[in-house]
C-alpha cells in the first residue's frame, strides 16, 4: 500500500511531472535544402556555461561523422528573445554564455547527401536528407544535438510537414494526423537509435512470429516498390522466424532510400567513353551504398543502376540483391551489439567516442549468423554457403595478425592505421565467429552452438544492460568450457594464425591449404595478364601467350569481367564441357566475338572449405 499511496502522489503532483526537452521542426520551412530547428530546454541550466554539441560518431559506425559541420546557424535565446554569445568549439559542440537565461535555441542545418566532404564523408545509411515535399531523411545524429551530461533526459519531437508525407519510424508516435507527428524518446540514446523517414507513403507490413515489420521505401523516380520488396525479404525473415526462438523486439522497420544511379549503370555497357567513366568514378569514389543497424530498424541506401547492367552482373547488382544482401545482417543487430553490449555502447559517448574491443562478436558473429541463417533456411545451397565462408576465409588471410589482434584493431579502430583493416570484421570476423561455433559444439559434445550461448548472454543483458568490456569473453567461457579460453587467447585477442580444421573438423568440414578438382578452365590459365581499372569496370588485359593457349587470344586482347562471366556463366551459371561461349574481345581499336567451347580439367584451388567427404 506504501508503494500504491507513493505512485498516486507521483501522478498528482506537479513537482514529479518529468520534463522534457523539446524539438520543434516545420518541414513545410525549408528552403534551399536548409532546415531550420528550434529546441526547448526542460529546465533552466545550473551553469553559467553550457555545452550544446552533435555526435562525432554514432553506435554501429566504427567512424567519424562530425555531425556538427553540417550545422549553418546557431542561435541561443533568452524567454523575451533576446539572444546569448554562442561560439564554436571543434567540429561539433557550441559553447553558449550567460546560460542561466538560456530557454531556447534555434539553428539551420544543410542535409548530408548534397554535400560530399573529402574528409571523413559521411556513409549514406547515415546521412540525412532534404527534399522539400519529397523526402526527408532523418539520420538522428544529423538533426539533433544534446547537452552534455543530459544524454538521459527524456525528449518530445513535433514535426509539422506536408499532408501528403508521413513518417516511418520506430520512435513511439505520440501525435499522428495529416499535418502533424509527435514522437518521444526515453533519452537522447532512444533518439539516435530511431531514425526517421518522411516520404509520400510506400509501404508493407507483415508478421515475422511476433514481430510486426515494417518496410517503407522512398525512390527517387517514384516508383512503389515495398510490396516488391516484401516478396524479396520474406523468404530470409522466414529463415530468420526458423533459427530463432523468440525476436526479442515487438516491432521493426525497414527505412530504404533507392537512388537513381542509371548513369553509372551505363557504364558497364562498354560504350561509354574514359573520360566520362573517370569522371563518373571521381564523382562516385564515396558512394555509400549499405545499411546501418538500429535497435529495433534498419536504415538502407541502395541503388537503382537502370536497364544497361549486362546480365552476367545484373544479379550482383539488383536492387533485390543489394537489400537480401544485408536485410539478414542488419536484422540479427537486434542480438548483438543492440541486445548484448558493453558499457562503451550502452553509455555512448558521443563526443569523444570510446571504441569496443569486441567487434568480433558486433559484426563478426552477426555476419556469420547471416550466412548460417540463410543456409539453414534453404535461402543458399551446402555449397554456396562454404563458397561463402571459404572466400571470407581467403580475405581474412590478409589481416595483418603479426602486427595487431582481432581486439586492437577493434579497440583502436578510429585511428587510420587500424580503420583500413575494419573491413576485416565481415571477412576474418565472420570466419573466427564460425570456427567459435565449431569449438563451442565440440567442447560441449554438441550440446551448445554458439546461437545458444548469444540467447542465454542476451537474456541476461538485453537493450538496456551492458556487459563488463573487460570481463566479457571469461564470462562467455564460463557458459561453455574453461579450455574455451584458449581460443579467444590465441586467435581472438592474441596474434596467431587459425588452424582451421582444428574446430571445423567436429562440425564435418575440412579447410584444404591445395587441392585440385575438376572445374571449368580459365581461358586466362596459361597467359600472363594485367589487371586493369578502367574508370568503372575491371579488365583483363593479356600480356603474354602462353605454349599451352587454347581460347585464341593473342598479346594486346582486353576482356572485360563484366562479358567474361556473361560469356562463361549465363545468368550465374557455368557452360558444360563443350558448349560454346562467345566472348567479346577488343582487339586494337576494334571488337570482335570468339567462339570458345567450355573445357574442363583438373583445377588447383587453395584455401578451400569443403564438406568432409566430398
Amino acid at each position: 500500500m506504501k508503494n500504491l499511496y507513493f505512485a498516486i502522489l507521483l501522478l498528482l503532483s506537479p513537482f514529479f511531472v518529468l520534463s522534457q526537452h523539446l524539438y520543434e521542426i516545420d518541414l513545410n520551412k525549408i528552403e534551399k535544402d536548409v532546415l531550420p530547428v528550434k529546441m526547448t530546454l526542460s529546465k533552466v541550466p545550473q551553469s553559467d556555461q553550457v555545452t550544446y554539441s552533435f555526435p562525432a560518431t554514432v553506435p554501429g559506425t566504427y567512424d567519424t561523422q562530425d555531425f556538427g559541420r553540417f550545422v549553418l546557424s546557431m542561435n541561443a535565446k533568452t524567454a523575451d528573445g533576446k539572444n546569448l554569445k554562442v561560439k564554436k568549439q571543434g567540429n561539433n559542440s557550441f559553447i553558449i554564455s550567460d546560460a542561466k537565461k538560456l530557454k531556447y535555441l534555434e539553428y539551420t542545418l544543410e542535409d548530408i547527401m548534397d554535400r560530399k566532404v573529402k574528409k571523413h564523408p559521411i556513409f549514406d545509411p547515415v546521412a540525412t536528407n532534404f527534399e522539400e515535399g519529397k523526402n526527408f531523411l532523418f539520420n538522428n545524429g544529423g538533426i539533433f544535438g544534446f547537452f552534455e551530461g543530459e544524454e538521459a533526459d527524456p525528449i518530445e519531437i513535433k514535426i509539422v510537414k506536408p499532408s501528403q508525407l508521413y513518417g516511418s519510424t520506430s520512435l513511439p508516435q505520440t501525435l499522428s494526423n495529416s499535418g502533424q507527428q509527435h514522437f518521444k524518446a526515453n533519452s537522447y540514446h532512444q533518439l539516435i537509435d530511431c531514425p526517421i523517414m518522411f516520404s509520400v507513403p510506400d509501404t508493407a507490413q507483415f508478421y515475422v512470429g511476433n514481430t510486426k515489420v515494417t518496410i517503407s521505401v522512398f525512390d527517387v523516380n517514384g516508383v512503389p516498390r515495398a510490396k516488391h520488396f516484401y516478396e524479396v525479404l520474406k523468404r530470409d525473415m522466414q529463415a530468420i522466424d526458423e533459427f530463432l526462438p523468440d525476436l526479442p523486439v515487438d516491432n521493426y522497420t525497414f527505412i530504404v532510400y533507392v537512388d537513381d544511379l542509371s548513369e553509372v549503370g551505363e557504364a558497364f555497357t562498354g560504350k561509354m567513353g574514359i573520360i566520362k567513366k573517370i569522371k563518373l568514378a571521381l564523382r562516385f569514389r564515396s558512394l555509400g551504398l549499405g545499411a546501418l543497424e538500429h535497435g529495433n530498424s534498419s536504415t538502407y541506401y541502395l541503388a537503382d543502376f537502370g536497364p544497361s547492367v549486362p546480365s552476367s552482373i545484373i544479379k550482383e547488382l539488383s536492387l533485390d540483391n543489394q537489400l537480401s544482401g544485408a536485410a539478414i545482417h542488419e536484422f540479427m543487430h537486434i542480438l548483438t551489439p543492440l541486445g548484448l553490449h558493453s558499457q562503451h555502447i550502452g553509455n555512448f559517448n558521443y563526443t569523444n567516442p570510446v571504441m569496443c574491443k569486441h567487434l568480433w562478436l558486433y559484426e563478426g558473429v552477426t555476419e556469420y549468423f547471416a550466412n548460417l541463417i540463410k543456409y539453414k533456411g534453404g535461402v543458399i545451397s551446402p555449397e554456396e554457403y562454404l563458397n561463402e565462408m571459404g572466400d571470407k576465409l581467403v580475405q581474412g588471410l590478409d589481416f595483418p595478425i603479426t602486427e595487431m589482434s582481432f581486439t586492437e584493431m577493434s579497440s583502436n579502430v578510429l585511428e587510420e592505421k587500424y580503420h583500413e583493416h575494419y573491413g576485416q570484421v565481415y571477412q576474418r570476423g565472420a570466419v573466427l565467429a564460425m570456427l567459435l561455433d565449431a569449438e563451442i559444439q565440440r567442447l560441449t559434445s554438441g550440446k551448445k552452438s554458439l546461437i545458444d550461448v548469444m540467447l542465454t548472454l542476451n537474456a541476461r543483458y538485453g537493450a538496456n544492460k551492458s556487459f563488463d568490456e573487460s570481463t566479457f569473453i571469461a564470462e562467455l567461457v564460463n557458459e561453455v568450457h574453461p579450455d574455451l579460453q584458449n581460443f579467444f587467447t590465441q586467435y581472438v585477442e592474441g596474434k596467431n594464425q587459425w588452424q582451421p580444421n582444428d574446430q571445423l573438423n567436429y562440425i564435418g568440414i575440412t579447410y584444404h591449404d591445395s587441392l585440385q578438382e575438376q572445374d571449368m578452365l580459365s581461358i586466362f590459365t596459361d597467359n600472363d595478364v594485367k589487371h586493369k581499372a578502367n574508370g568503372i569496370g575491371i579488365e583483363q588485359v593479356i600480356t603474354n601467350v602462353g605454349p599451352n593457349e587454347w581460347a585464341g587470344l593473342k598479346v594486346g586482347d582486353i576482356i572485360n569481367i563484366s562479358d567474361y562471366r556473361e560469356a562463361f556463366e549465363p545468368n550465374g551459371v557455368k557452360l558444360k564441357e563443350g558448349e560454346l561461349a562467345k566472348l567479346r574481345v577488343k582487339r586494337g581499336k576494334e571488337f570482335v566475338t570468339l567462339d570458345i567451347k567450355a573445357k574442363y580439367g583438373l583445377k588447383t584451388v587453395k584455401h578451400a572449405l569443403r564438406w568432409t567427404g566430398k
